[in-house]
């Protein structure tokens, strides 16, 4: 069954691209017309308030000047990783696997609550800009440089699928062409997230996540209505084995039971929350510590909540396409298109809320591609070219040219984006399977670097170099074999006996057969963030031993995991120490910003920071 949009529905679409150009604009420009404003106002009561005194530079492009709030900081790191992806994803899991992913739910509170107590705090109190500079106080300007460039290729790849996948999906369903959806979000993101800085970000982050609720219980609830209310629901759901009992098998090749999804889900989830530049960066953006921890906490519900929604919105397609499978019909050619087709089923005829929802779809895909582009750029300016210039040149550029070169390399990464979803429409849509598993792939060794360093102070930078190449490779290894030999899917049966005429065959089974004999490979994606943080671990602290640990130069405690320096302090004396007690403060702005990364390391007991030379930095500071 073929289905084409209505013009109101391209129109609706349009209308949110302007709305989001629109909160670019007001963001860059906000300050300097109230400003203007407030020059004309002769009554103090009337005037009105600013973001900041230095509204155009780098800093409040990268981290809106540290005032960010609860609302939009909350808000923005829930809808960052909700992508496009991910939310046609989950409702085709729920479609052929059942409602077992449920238990997420107890991955998100392990995860996030790690993130905010353990990780988080210190990146918070360090001042920093970007999560990556920790690495060069912690192990120096060789990890650091190393992790940055690991994060940038797993990150631009990733964006560009964010924008790639909801473009095929709409395309296969609707005829929609794949250049159009792509060039068009592709630039407005671009334009916006250039121009707005993270504040943009924040905000249409704000928004698109008030157009993904409305939008997915808009679709749940007119489901509901159509297959014959709940009761009916979770009947058929329950008969065709979708909210059956969990599987608690601990054997971990098989792709989901509740110990892959609780433990396994955990590490992918930290992965994501606790490390990653795109997340810090919006937890560094916040007015105060308590702030971000919250940012953090009160996702737990509002994700658990959202994860219920999307599985819904599976559990709704399952019973609607009861006895009908699409897939094996031939009505849609991937699981991930079953969320487009029956918005276009259920609401064929109602040409503006589909466009609603195709609306929807995309809003999760630029909410994901701003925050991608703005943490993008914050590491090639501050991880890779300042201090590649510094090296070179032995001065720090202006805040004048980092505020252009970070609105020329938010533009420079937004359209390397879209070239690479033009890329991957010319490779076609196997790609995706081999793309999305190598962003988990990385990003489970860039955790364990930060682990590394945090949370185990004998390792030094020899180790930690040699630990994040060794789970890089092992990483990269299960996923490359598990794509060349994948286990057995464990797909729930579908029907197709009550199609129409025609269809010939009354059933087709979508499982395929593959070979049953043991294979490391066939190990549940879940837990390749997990194995690649262990083989970190195994193979930093022999490495660390082999250079004699930190025996020469202890760690500052203020690199440290609280809970980890609670824990050292506990060990008897004859254990070797490899760290120093530090007050845990703040360093001030401009003496931590003017060092070097030895100079920092040297005179980072912070006993008072006042106390410290500053003639020796003032002219390259100046």
């Amino acid at each position: 069954m073929a289905f084409t949009f209505h013009w109101s529905d391209y129109l609706i679409f349009a209308l949110l691209l302007v709305v989001y150009a629109l909160i670019g604009i007001y963001q860059r420009f906000h300050d300097p017309i109230v400003r203007k404003l407030n020059r004309l106002c002769c009554n103090d009561k009337w005037k009105l308030k600013e973001h900041s005194l230095s509204d155009n530079t780098a800093e409040a492009l990268t981290l809106g000047n540290r005032r960010l709030t609860l609302f939009p900081i909350m808000s923005s790191v829930m809808a960052s990783f909700l992508s496009a992806v991910s939310l046609m994803g989950t409702a085709s899991e729920a479609y052929l696997y059942g409602f077992q992913f449920i238990l997420m739910i107890v991955a998100y509170f392990i995860a996030f609550s790690v993130a905010a107590e353990v990780y988080m705090p210190v990146f918070y109190k360090l001042h920093l800009v970007s999560a990556h500079e920790y690495l060069e106080l912690r192990f120096g300007k060789a990890v650091r440089w190393t992790t940055s460039l690991v994060y940038c290729f797993q990150m631009i790849v990733y964006i560009a699928l964010a924008l790639y996948a909801p473009a095929l999906a709409f395309s296969q369903v609707s005829g929609l062409p794949i250049w159009v959806s792509v060039l068009s979000t592709g630039l407005v993101t671009t334009f916006y997230t250039a121009l707005g800085g993270i504040r943009a970000v924040v905000w249409t982050d704000v928004v698109q996540l008030v157009f993904l609720t409305t939008g997915l219980l808009t679709v749940v609830s007119v489901g509901v209505v159509r297959v014959g209310g709940m009761e009916q629901l979770w009947r058929v759901a329950y008969e065709g084995l979708r909210v059956q009992s969990f599987d608690v098998d601990p054997n971990p090749f098989k792709r989901h039971t509740i110990w892959t999804l609780m433990i396994g889900g955990a590490g992918m989830v930290l992965s994501i929350y606790a490390t990653n530049q795109t997340q810090v960066q919006r937890y560094l953006a916040c007015r105060d510590l308590r702030t971000a921890q919250l940012s953090i906490l009160l996702n737990i519900p509002l994700n658990a909540l959202f994860l219920f929604v999307q599985l819904m919105s599976g559990l709704v397609s399952y019973v609607y396409f009861a006895g009908c499978d699409p897939i094996s019909s031939g009505s849609v050619s991937k699981s991930d298109q079953i969320l487009p087709y029956i918005v276009m089923v259920l609401f064929d005829g109602i040409p503006v809320i589909r466009g609603l929802f195709l609306s929807v779809i995309f809003a999760a895909a630029i909410s994901t591609v701003s925050s991608g582009v703005n943490s993008l750029a914050t590491v090639l300016l501050e991880d890779i070219f300042r201090p590649l210039l510094l090296f070179v040149r032995k001065r720090d550029i202006s805040e004048r040219k980092r505020s252009l070169l970070a609105v020329i390399f938010s533009i420079v990464v937004g359209l390397c984006t879209i070239g690479m979803s033009f890329v991957f429409m010319v490779m076609g849509p196997r790609v995706l399977q081999f793309s999305f598993s190598l962003f988990g792939a990385v990003g489970g060794p860039i955790l364990a670097v930060f682990t590394l360093g945090m949370v185990i102070p004998c390792v030094n930078w020899q180790g930690a170099l040699a630990g994040l190449l060794c789970s890089l490779a092992v990483g990269l290894g299960l996923t490359v074999g598990g794509i060349l030999y994948p286990g057995s899917s464990g797909r729930l049966p579908l029907s197709t006996e009550n199609c129409t005429a025609s269809f010939n065959s009354s059933t087709m089974s979508i499982t395929k057969t593959v070979d049953p004999s043991w294979s490391i490979f066939h190990l549940s994606y879940l837990y390749y963030t997990l194995v690649c943080v262990c083989t970190a671990i195994v193979i930093a602290i022999p490495f660390s031993a082999i250079f004699k640990f930190n025996t020469k130069h202890l760690v500052p405690g203020q690199l440290l995991a609280w809970q980890t320096r609670a824990f050292y302090r506990r060990l008897p004396s004859c254990f070797p120490n490899q760290w120093e007690e530090t007050p845990d403060r703040q360093p001030r702005e401009d003496v931590y910003r003017s060092m070097d990364s030895t100079t920092f390391l040297t005179t980072r007991t912070f006993k008072d920071v006042d106390d410290i030379d500053n003639e020796q930095f003032s002219e390259e500071y100046n």
